[in-house]
């Protein structure tokens, strides 16, 4: 029996991409059931989709503006093995942050759980897609790194200022 020098490449799953679509609203459904507000079913999935969305293209054009741009098809194969982890990690931290924010007192705990549960998986997530990144770049780079890192803070910045917005919205 042989044994390959590569791991097997990693594969993006239906059930996986499945807790990306719902994970969001599932912190959403939480939150309304926890604060007495239907906003949250609407805005958590737009503040996570929404922030995709919009800054995914500019990563790839930094890169691109800086000749570290892979292929856009291996830049989708990474952003989709990244929601996929995404969705895997916020399905594991969801039932314990259900469990702690529906037995909590105050809807500002829930709040806190459900703002660490979503920001614990958008952590993982990122690192996935750094490290795809970093496989399908050819040559990985200083510039791809300040990119990444100047993307990752900017989209860390637009997601913690409308996540803070809709604590404020659904808090007050």
């Amino acid at each position: 029996m042989s044994v390959s020098a590569t791991p097997p490449a990693p594969r993006i799953t239906a059930p996986s991409m499945a807790l990306a679509a719902c994970g969001p609203f599932a912190v959403g459904a939480l939150l309304a059931a926890r604060t007495g507000t239907v906003a949250p079913l609407a805005a958590v999935p737009a503040v996570v989709f929404g922030v995709v969305a919009a800054t995914t293209p500019a990563l790839y054009i930094a890169s691109a503006a800086t000749g570290t741009a892979p292929p856009l098809s291996a830049m989708v194969r990474a952003f989709a093995l990244s929601l996929s982890a995404f969705g895997i990690a916020l399905a594991g931290l969801l039932l314990p942050a259900t469990f702690l924010a529906m037995s909590a007192v105050a809807p500002t705990t829930a709040f806190a759980l459900a703002s660490a549960a979503i920001g614990g998986a958008a952590l993982l997530a990122v690192r996935r897609l750094a490290r795809e990144l970093k496989t399908t770049w050819l040559r990985p780079s200083f510039s791809a790194s300040v990119v990444f890192t100047v993307w990752w803070l900017a989209t860390l910045g637009i997601a913690g200022r409308l996540w803070w917005d809709l604590a404020g919205e659904v808090l007050s």
